[in-house]
């Protein structure tokens, strides 16, 4: 999986670098990501399709409120994912993804931590060449 986690960012907090060829990688590479500090995804069946639709000012805000969106998922409606496809507007300051998983199971899900929110610490996307990237901080 292109994430790769930061060490020794703070006691409260779990911080990844994501990184993907395409910018709608990059989203699904973070929430992936995200996924991946609260479960195992092996552990998670692909039983329940949900499609966010999301809109912000600029392509930093979007990935910021579509992560908190799947915490907010996350909280509401007890539901993890395991993929995710996510497809840009014009002005890739909207998307929408189709995320694919199902309600927590505490039993049978490999459960990690329980992601709170996503901060602004280091918060941000980049581009280079062919690549973007994106760090993200957690509140865990």
């Amino acid at each position: 999986m292109p994430v790769r986690f930061i060490p020794d960012i703070a006691l409260a907090d779990v911080a990844y670098e994501a990184s993907s060829g395409s910018m709608a990688g990059l989203f699904e590479a973070c929430a992936l990501g995200l996924m991946q500090v609260m479960v195992d995804a092996r552990t998670v069946r692909a039983r329940v399709k949900r499609t966010l639709r999301i809109s912000s000012e600029s392509t930093d805000r979007l990935l910021y409120d579509f992560l908190s969106e799947l915490i907010v998922i996350k909280d509401v409606d007890s539901l993890l994912f395991k993929k995710f496809h996510v497809a840009f507007g014009k002005d890739s300051k909207s998307l929408v993804c189709t995320a694919t998983g199902e309600e927590i199971d505490r039993v049978r899900h490999a459960l990690r931590n329980d992601a709170k929110a996503v901060t602004m610490h280091m918060f941000g996307i980049r581009h280079s060449g062919r690549t973007w990237k994106a760090t993200i901080v957690l509140d865990i």
